[in-house]
């Protein structure tokens, strides 16, 4: 890998996005899920085809990115949710960086390269069943593959880093820190579900450690870094600090907690419509939540917390939600 530690200098159209949500009164659009959508259009998680898409189903993975486009989304995330160099083997950086291109690719066929967004997609998510979302290899190996993945996606173009559904300590702040390393500008989001024994909410990691344990530290890290060297702003901390993949109750409540533990900037929602997730065939069956109920719950969350500026959604939803919510707002 090359040296990634050179700060990179925010592109335009991304200082202009942070400028608008400065103001507080626009409301800015994430895309909504890549492999679900993928799936609906046959190009099949199961088979093992939605990871390879970059490379084996190109031309449908940069429509799924020009649907979300044209239905609205001023940020759009590659491909790379949740790859990594044991998950993709010989060719992870080959699938990384055109992954990366895919969503350029879609930018340019807009033509809104001036407007829209590239955000890279960075997960310690490995969806082995409940209680099962951390990596399947020890932490020392696991920073050596997301640094490489940070550097593929610096190199690649990528206008932010966009951290999805993190949370657990143990993986989650080594890409916070990898992240900081790189210079690049970031965005956190953070994911939490309702225990079932009624012990409130829990952030996705197998330890199920509260969420009132977990993200006080995250935020801190995110904000200041490990030594305190961003505490007086500088590359890199965090930009923006989000909920995704939640369900609509526990998300608001995400929401509500990063406000109390240290954040006052611009924030992001975007929940998960997923009910059951079969690991064994990577099949998950969705909520179908009626355009209306989704919609509904964004527009709420806009009018409850005002810094909430960047709206989206996650698995299980589609291009047709962010057409609603874009025609909502």
């Amino acid at each position: 890998m090359v040296d990634i530690s050179i700060p990179v200098k925010r592109s335009q159209r991304y200082q202009n996005l942070l400028s608008e949500l400065k103001n507080g009164d626009q409301t800015i659009l994430i895309d909504g899920p890549i492999s679900t959508e993928l799936d609906s259009r046959g190009v099949t998680m199961s088979s093992g085809r939605g990871r390879r898409s970059p490379i084996d189903d190109r031309e449908a993975l940069i429509q799924v990115h020009m649907d979300y486009i044209n239905a609205g989304s001023r940020v759009i995330t590659t491909h790379t949710f949740g790859g990594n160099r044991l998950r993709l083997g010989d060719q992870f950086e080959e699938l990384t960086l055109a992954a990366v291109e895919c969503a350029v690719e879609a930018r340019n066929r807009t033509r809104t390269e001036d407007s829209v967004i590239v955000a890279g997609s960075l997960a310690y998510h490995a969806a082995l069943g409940r209680g099962r979302y951390d990596p399947d290899q020890d932490i020392e190996s696991w920073a050596r593959d997301i640094n490489d993945l940070v550097a593929l996606l610096k190199i690649g173009g990528v206008d932010v880093m966009l951290l999805e559904m993190v949370g657990g300590p143990l993986f989650t702040a080594p890409i916070i820190s990898a992240v900081q390393d790189s210079r690049m500008p970031f965005w956190v989001g953070f994911s939490a579900f309702d225990d079932m024994d009624g012990n409130g909410l829990r952030v996705y990691d197998n330890a199920s450690t509260p969420v009132s344990e977990a993200l006080p530290g995250l935020i801190a890290l995110s904000v200041d870094g490990e030594f305190g060297q961003f505490t007086d702003g500088g590359d890199s901390g965090v930009d923006i600090i989000g909920a995704m993949h939640c369900k609509p109750d526990p998300l608001g409540r995400v929401l509500e907690f990063i406000q109390l533990h240290g954040w006052s900037n611009t924030m992001f929602a975007y929940p998960d419509d997923v009910q059951k997730w079969d690991p064994s065939t990577s099949i998950g069956e969705a909520g179908n939540d009626p355009v209306e109920v989704f919609v509904d719950h964004c527009m709420k969350w806009r009018s409850e917390f005002p810094n909430c500026g960047i709206l989206g959604a996650c698995c299980g939803y589609s291009v047709r939600h962010i057409e609603a919510l874009s025609n909502a707002i």
